[in-house]
């Protein structure tokens, strides 16, 4: 019998995005691939910021170095170019575009080229930090991968902006795969021009339409959004009772797009980030121990068990009850000093009356 020869190792691509600036897309890259990088896992982290990069800041590397901006004007022939050790021996960095002009609009066969290039990194996993908004290169970016880190703030104003987000983000996957088909195009159009907000339009209405305008394409464009698993990231955690604004995202998303969400963490507020950033360092080289570093490592050590398998990653099904299982995990990082940790029971009792009031 002939020896099987080893399958290659291939990278899990995970775009992180979310709806604004200043949300902690940056912090979580930085942090997290310095995680997996801990746990022995080959990380690459790529600041996608085109126009705005700023992510060597939080590694504490200068803006000196080759990156996607000299990839984008044929500076350099190859990404792999541009690929810095630092920091840890499975950890690398590809800077921006920061000392290149006019690299923050490429073209989509350049964006296309480039993204190729990325997924055939040798690594377990390449972190791709996004930057703000939704222009058509963020969500070229972010649909790179079908499992992405979408991060949001507890509040409800960052609830719509990251669900405006997503719809965007569907919209956008939808126009590629339906790109010079009119009767399809027409439908498409009509319905991402209304408004914004949760129920303006529901998934189902849609594909109903996609299939009266042209038979079977309701089914391709659901098969399409399916691929799709987002996980939320929940930034900058100050109570328990913030949990809720995940629940309310992940209702949002499944009743008007179709899509679910997994809940993949709570990340509490922390001093320990601003000191950081401050320093020009990772948290988690300021403070391993303080909460946010301790939540980050919780994320780096679910995620690892998926290091090479990013086929797996994206066709596990395991979402059912994703919110309660991130809840009651990472609960104990935010008791209130003097109280103890509640139990499963009553964190998800209580989690339920919030739920109430938000239908409400």
């Amino acid at each position: 019998m002939t020896p099987r020869t080893p399958q290659k190792s291939v990278s899990v691509v995970l775009p992180v995005g979310g709806g604004k600036g200043g949300i902690g897309k940056s912090v979580l890259t930085a942090n997290l691939g310095l995680a997996l990088a801990r746990l022995e896992h080959r990380v690459i982290v790529i600041d996608a910021d085109l126009g705005g990069s700023d992510l060597h800041n939080l590694l504490g590397q200068d803006n000196e170095r080759p990156g996607l901006g000299e990839v984008l004007t044929g500076q350099a022939a190859d990404v792999r170019q541009v690929v810095h050790p630092i920091l840890e021996p499975r950890f690398s960095f590809v800077p921006g575009d920061a000392l290149v002009v006019a690299t923050a609009n490429p073209s989509f066969q350049k964006k296309r080229k480039l993204l190729h290039r990325i997924k055939a990194l040798e690594a377990d996993f390449v972190l791709l930090d996004l930057g703000a908004g939704t222009a058509i290169t963020v969500m070229d970016f972010f649909l790179t991968s079908p499992v992405s880190l979408l991060v949001m703030l507890p509040e409800r104003p960052a609830v719509l902006s990251a669900f405006n987000f997503l719809k965007n983000a569907v919209f956008r996957a939808l126009n590629r795969i339906f790109r010079g088909n009119a009767k399809t195009g027409a439908v498409l159009a009509s319905y991402q021009e209304r408004s914004r907000g949760p129920g303006a339009m529901k998934m189902a209405d849609l594909l109903a339409a996609l299939d009266k305008a042209a038979s079977g394409e309701g089914s391709r464009a659901k098969r399409a959004v399916e691929r799709w698993r987002p996980k939320l990231v929940l930034n900058r955690v100050r109570l328990m009772d913030d949990f809720v604004y995940a629940h309310q995202l992940e209702r949002w998303a499944r009743d008007d797009l179709g899509l679910l969400i997994e809940v993949a963490a709570f990340l509490p507020e922390d001093e320990v980030v601003r000191e950081a950033g401050a320093q020009n360092l990772p948290a988690l080289d300021l403070d391993p121990r303080a909460p946010f570093c301790r939540a980050v490592a919780l994320l780096a050590l679910s995620l690892g068990k998926w290091a090479g398998r990013p086929l797996e990653l994206a066709q596990h099904r395991d979402f059912e009850g994703s919110f309660e299982r991130a809840a009651t995990e990472y609960a104990p990082l935010f008791p209130p000093p003097g109280t103890a940790i509640p139990t499963r029971d009553e964190l998800l009792k209580r989690l339920k009356m919030l739920q109430a009031k938000l239908r409400e």
